[in-house]
């Protein structure tokens, strides 16, 4: 659904209590940095690039340092993935982006995540597998919902089914 354009981050309350722990737990970095906006293309097929967009809580441009904030109260490699997801959409665009930090305010950690290009291989081998499966006629089955709760689209997907 993200890929056809349709969004339910507005939606969802994960969301919002998502940002606002972000902006509670970090109220002097809103007069020094901003969310920002970043796309760039990977090469799919000869003439077939597959669009690539980013939106990144935090970004220090002057150290070219990626922030992310993370609710949970468990660190998982889903939020790894997310920021070096950022670091190569950012790179891909000739922007200085040298690692990420993901900040786990509950937790009361910050974890530090590079981009080798290891890496960056297999991103792009995950970006590839995921947009063949954007491509398909028909919908992936639907995961677990004990998988789901946590995702802006669960009512999407799920309502009345409980």
């Amino acid at each position: 659904m993200h890929a056809n354009g349709i969004r339910m981050e507005h939606t969802s309350e994960v969301v919002a209590e998502g940002r606002l722990i972000g902006v509670e737990s970090y109220p002097q970095r809103a007069e020094r940095w901003t969310e920002i906006e970043v796309s760039g293309m990977l090469p799919y097929s000869a003439d077939t690039p597959i669009e690539l967009a980013a939106k990144i809580d935090f970004f220090d441009p002057h150290l070219g340092i990626v922030h992310e904030v993370k609710k949970s109260v468990a660190k998982e490699q889903a939020h790894i993935a997310q920021v070096q997801f950022y670091l190569y959409v950012l790179r891909l665009n000739g922007i200085k982006a040298e690692y990420g930090l993901i900040e786990y305010p509950k937790l009361r950690i910050t974890e530090r995540v590079s981009l080798t290009t290891d890496d960056q291989q297999q991103l792009e081998s995950q970006i590839r597998k995921a947009h063949a499966l954007v491509q398909q006629e028909t919908c992936p089955e639907r995961l677990p919902v004990s998988q789901c709760r946590s995702c802006s689209f669960f009512e999407f997907c799920w309502v009345g089914e409980e």
